[in-house]
């Protein structure tokens, strides 16, 4: 997702409007005194409230490859997460991982998903990767909980709700942090579809612009 940046550009975005999340490891350094903790403690709360002010809102989209759609044999394969601001005018890069799984899990997949998995390279990389399903929670729940603060997020994405049920069976855990409200992308674009069907108002059409935007981001980030 090195391109993430560069992306976002179009969205006016300013890159030093927030800290380095490398900021947040210095804050929460161990205490060498009860004065020191106290100090850094007080730190860690600023930085946590500036981060909340910066993504107020927030939108955390989430893309999502599977073996297939049934939530019940199928598996995650890969996960890809980045945060907005509710008005996508900030954002922050999450983690991009493959997850290992078997190669009996792979052989199961159907037609479709051996063919488009193969040819991407995805199935190579999910053999020999090392990070399992309960890691890539880990990892994408902690970015999660540095950026959006007090706020409880928004999952959004492309036709959402189906990564949002793989994560409640998968990672129940990181599932149970965002709101039982999705934000779908393709839900809002076929409403346009139908309320508007001989043009849509420029600012809704930048809105769901910018959606596919972000959405496109993570699912195809190089």
């Amino acid at each position: 997702m090195d391109g993430i940046s560069n992306a976002f550009s179009v969205l006016e975005i300013d890159v030093d409007d927030h800290l380095p999340l490398s900021t947040a490891s210095t804050i929460s350094g161990k205490s060498k005194s009860n004065e020191k903790g106290s100090i850094e403690d007080k730190q860690s709360e600023a930085y946590s409230s500036l981060l909340s002010e910066n993504y107020k809102l927030p939108l955390v989209w989430i893309d999502m490859e599977m073996t297939g759609l049934d939530i019940e044999v199928d598996r995650i394969l890969e996960i890809a997460c980045i945060i907005t601001d509710g008005k996508l005018t900030k954002s922050v890069e999450g983690p991009d991982l493959v997850i290992h799984q078997s190669k009996e899990c792979l052989d199961r997949m159907g037609e479709w998903c051996q063919n488009h998995h193969g040819a991407s390279g995805l199935t190579q990389k999910v053999l020999e990767s090392t990070v399992s399903e309960r890691e890539a929670e880990k990892q994408v729940i902690e970015f999660v909980k540095r950026n959006v603060g007090t706020y409880t997020p928004h999952i959004a994405g492309n036709s959402i709700y189906m990564d949002f049920l793989f994560l409640k069976k998968y990672m129940p855990d990181l599932a149970s942090l965002f709101s039982h409200v999705v934000v779908d992308v393709s839900s809002i674009r076929a409403l346009c579809m139908r309320w508007y069907p001989k043009g849509t108002s420029s600012s809704l059409l930048q809105f769901i612009c910018m959606c596919m935007h972000i959405n496109m981001q993570i699912s195809y980030p190089n």
